[in-house]
C-alpha cells in the first residue's frame, strides 16, 4: 500500500461517517471540525492500523499526530 492509498482510506473512511461532506482538506483540523470525535477516535486507530499493518501503542499517543489527514499521513504513512 502506497501512502496515498493509506491516506485515502483514512480519508475515506471518514467521509464516509460524514455523508454531508464532500472532501477534507489536508490540514483541516478533525476534532475541532468534529470529524473525528471521542467515541470515534478509537476506531480511526484501528483504521490507521489495518492501513498501516503496524500497531499503535496506545500508552504512547500523541493526540497532534491525529490532528489533521497531513499529521496522519506524516506520523504513521511516511517512511523514514
Amino acid at each position: 500500500m502506497t501512502v496515498n492509498d493509506g491516506i485515502d482510506v483514512v480519508r475515506n473512511w471518514i467521509l464516509s461517517r460524514h455523508p454531508e461532506r464532500a472532501r477534507i482538506g489536508p490540514d483541516e483540523d478533525l476534532v475541532r471540525t468534529r470529524l473525528v470525535d471521542s467515541l470515534s477516535f478509537v476506531e480511526l486507530v484501528y483504521v490507521i492500523e489495518n492501513a498501516t499493518g503496524a500497531e499503535i501503542d496506545f500508552d504512547t499517543i500523541d493526540l497532534k499526530d491525529f490532528q489533521s489527514l497531513s499529521a496522519i499521513q506524516r506520523a504513521f504513512f511516511t517512511t523514514a
